[in-house]
C-alpha cells in the first residue's frame, strides 16, 4: 500500500510540474500574440540559387500564401531569358501546385526541379515531404534543414511531446548551424522553437540573430516589426527594425 501511496504521490507531482510549466508555457505565448510571424516560410532562403535577381521593381510582386513580405528573388523584373522560371517561382509561392516537368520546361537543372517539385508539395502534403526529408542520408543545404524543421515544428510538436520534440529540434539546428553558421533561415527556425516552449527571451535573441546574418532582409524585419509584443519586451530591437525598413533604398 505505501508503495502504491508512494507511486501515486510522485504521479502528482510530475503531473504537478508539467502542468505548471505547460501553464506558463501558454502564458508566455500569449504575451507575445502566439508568434503569428514566426509561422511564416522565408521564400527567398527556399529559391536561393535559382534566378538571377533582376533591376527593376515589380509594381505588384507575389504575396506568399503563408504571409510575410514578398521574397526580394520574385520583386523584380525577369531578364528576359528568365520570365518562364520567373512566372512559375512566382506560382509556387502563391500557392499553385507545379509539377516537375514544368519546371525542367522553363530550364530548370534536374536536381533544382526535383527541390521545386518537393516545394510545390509542401501545403497539399506537408507530411509526406517531412518524411522525405527525413529518409534522405543527409540533408546539403540550409534550405533543406529550415525546411524540415519548419515542418517539424509546426506538425509534429503537440501536448504529449512538447519538451522532447522542441529540444530535439532545437539540437538539431544548432548542429545545422555548425556547417551554416550564418544562415538567417535556421536562426529562425530556432526562434521557433523556443516559442513553443515559452522560451521568450530565447525569440527574441534568435530573431535579432535573423535579422542580423540577413543583413537586414525585409522578411526578417517584418518578422520583428509585424510581433506588437517586440515593443514591450526588446523595444531597441523594434526601433533599429524599424529604422531599416524606413530605409529608402529597402526595395533596391
Amino acid at each position: 500500500m505505501s508503495l502504491a501511496i508512494a507511486s501515486a504521490i510522485g504521479a502528482a507531482y510530475v503531473g504537478g510540474v508539467i502542468g505548471l510549466h505547460r501553464l506558463n508555457v501558454w502564458r508566455q505565448r500569449s504575451a507575445a500574440g502566439g508568434f503569428t510571424t514566426l509561422r511564416w516560410l522565408d521564400w527567398d532562403t527556399l529559391l536561393q540559387g535559382l534566378l538571377p535577381r533582376g533591376t527593376d521593381a515589380h509594381s505588384r510582386p507575389p504575396q506568399p500564401v503563408e504571409g510575410g513580405p514578398p521574397t526580394p528573388l520574385l520583386s523584380h523584373a525577369p531578364a528576359p531569358e528568365a520570365r518562364a522560371r520567373h512566372a512559375l517561382l512566382c506560382a509556387l509561392v502563391t500557392g499553385h501546385r507545379v509539377d516537375e516537368a514544368a519546371f525542367e520546361n522553363a530550364g530548370f537543372s534536374g536536381g533544382e526541379a526535383q527541390w521545386l517539385s518537393i516545394l510545390s508539395r509542401v501545403r497539399e502534403e506537408p507530411e509526406e515531404v517531412l518524411d522525405q526529408l527525413d529518409d534522405a542520408p543527409a540533408l546539403e543545404t540550409a534550405a533543406q534543414v529550415y525546411l524540415r524543421e519548419h515542418l517539424y515544428l509546426s506538425m509534429r510538436v503537440h501536448l504529449f511531446n512538447l519538451e522532447l520534440a522542441v529540444f530535439g529540434a532545437k539540437r538539431r539546428l544548432v548542429q545545422a548551424l555548425d556547417r551554416f553558421p550564418e544562415a538567417p533561415a535556421l536562426h529562425f527556425a530556432l526562434a521557433h522553437a523556443s516559442s513553443l516552449i515559452g522560451f521568450n527571451g530565447a525569440v527574441l535573441d534568435d530573431l535579432a540573430r535573423a535579422v542580423y546574418f540577413s543583413r537586414q532582409s525585409e522578411f526578417y524585419l517584418r518578422a520583428v516589426v509585424d510581433m506588437p509584443w517586440v515593443g514591450e519586451a526588446r523595444p531597441a530591437l523594434l526601433h533599429q527594425c524599424r529604422a531599416a525598413l524606413a530605409q529608402p533604398t529597402r526595395l533596391g
